[in-house]
């Protein structure tokens, strides 16, 4: 038991997030806040592994600022976006805004950079301006994912991994970000020395464009408990996740090469839009999602929760931080 949060779970008995307001009123709510995570640092790792995602409210955070601060009595240090595909904005440090995607699409449930060789443990959002309507970031128990998932499935994924493909243009004429957005430097060098180290391989095109190669687990094991974990990127990668039209217009401008981000199975057989749908599927079937309040914290552990976005209204600025 807590002595400074108030722990219970939301308003419709969810499992996760656990919601955790003050205990008692207090005049500086988010000093108070910084004091008690630096106290209770134990008590909340435990909270966090067992229901996967803990939502602090009622702090009076209210600027990147006040989550940075925060953020550095959770995490040793917050992380470089490096290799991150989605679209964002480096509000101070290396505090981002959430992924700038049009407010009419939802984005699909991910494990963040699970893609990488080293994905981040600890994923933190920041709500500092609600939408009016909508723009939930829903999160789903990747354990539950897992156990949800048709057997045969899962095991084929589990067994082969999966081989992501990601092509970097030189220039923002180009689709999709460049090679130095992603990897936040203009040093090619610089590049191929992390990509060496990551166990990710390589090529450059004459025009100046990358495209890189990895295999990663589709499954991980949680380290304390050796449950399984559904984790990778590839509802979201493959070109599937787009609607029809759009997928088309893709393939027929780049081609299955060309594309900004692909997947397929470890040992280079294709997935189909069948056994991905049943992915989503099942990922949306499993999301929890509830509506951002000002001044939500939400800290999430990105191995046990995959998380996403629902098509909102009105502004909406979530900023996020990861290590």
């Amino acid at each position: 038991m807590s002595e400074a949060f108030l722990a219970e779970p939301l308003p419709t008995g969810e499992p996760l997030p656990l919601v955790l307001n003050p205990r008692q009123p207090r005049k500086n709510a988010r000093r108070h806040l910084a004091k008690a995570v630096s106290n209770e640092l134990p008590w909340l790792k435990q909270e966090l592994a067992k229901h996967g995602a803990l939502l602090f409210r009622g702090y009076s955070l209210s600027s990147a600022k006040h989550f940075e601060s925060i953020a550095a009595t959770i995490l040793p240090a917050l992380q470089p976006y490096l290799e991150g595909q989605s679209p964002r904005t480096k509000v101070r440090g290396n505090v981002y805004t959430s992924t700038e995607y049009p407010k009419h699409l939802r984005i699909t449930m991910h494990s963040e950079l699970s893609y990488a060789k080293d994905p981040p443990s600890t994923l933190l959002f920041f709500c500092e301006t609600p939408p009016t309507e909508g723009g939930e970031t829903p999160i789903a128990d990747c354990r539950t994912v897992y156990q949800r998932l048709p057997s045969d499935l899962r095991d084929k994924f589990e067994a082969l991994g999966v081989k992501y493909a990601k092509n970097m243009p030189a220039s923002e004429k180009g689709l999709g970000k460049t090679w130095m957005d992603h990897f936040e430097t203009t040093d090619a060098k610089e590049v191929e020395r992390y990509l060496e180290q990551n166990e990710t391989s390589f090529t450059w095109s004459e025009d100046g464009a990358l495209r890189t190669e990895s295999i990663r687990p589709a499954v991980r094991t949680q380290p304390e408990t050796g449950e399984k974990v559904w984790y990778n990127q590839a509802n979201l990668w493959h070109v599937t996740n787009f609607e029809e039209q759009r997928m088309k217009t893709l393939l027929q401008i780049c081609g299955e090469e060309g594309l900004p981000t692909h997947c397929y199975f470890g040992d280079g057989s294709k997935m189909t839009k069948e056994e991905l749908d049943t992915v989503r599927e099942v990922m949306w079937d499993t999301a929890v999602l509830f509506p951002w309040q000002k001044g939500d914290l939400l800290v999430v552990d990105n191995l046990l929760c995959a998380h996403g976005r629902s098509a909102f209204d009105g502004p909406r600025k979530i900023l996020v931080g990861m290590g």
